[in-house]
């Protein structure tokens, strides 16, 4: 097979093989699959006990508790290369990802909800 040509930081091409492409693919593919099934297997479970246990409703446990989950790894991630990296990361690059995630996810639900 032949390598394809693609181009590189400086500026000049870089031959890839198509080998690379292939197995590229094959783990992103196998990646979203455990992450589907880890999702419906333990993280949907989970919220279904704190759903409960707070007597929230579903509809409203999925917009909430769901995005707040879903999107609580880029705070985490935020929050670590503020606070002890001291990166130049800002705190509204923290916040306003976060707000626009809880909007976004919450606002889509309504949406889906009304047709």
């Amino acid at each position: 097979m032949d390598d394809i040509a693609i181009e590189g930081v400086g500026g000049g091409e870089t031959s890839v093989s198509p080998w690379v492409w292939i197995g590229l693919s094959f783990t992103a593919t196998i990646s979203f699959y455990l992450q589907a099934t880890v999702t419906e297997e333990r993280f949907v479970p989970a919220l279904n006990v704190i759903a409960n246990h707070f007597n929230i409703p579903d509809d409203v446990a999925g917009a909430t508790l769901m995005a707040a989950g879903a999107s609580s790894p880029e705070l985490f991630s935020s929050i670590v290369a503020l606070f002890i990296t001291h990166s130049a990361l800002g705190l509204g690059t923290v916040v306003g990802s976060e707000i626009f995630n809880q909007l976004i996810i919450c606002a889509g639900a309504v949406l889906a909800g009304k047709i």
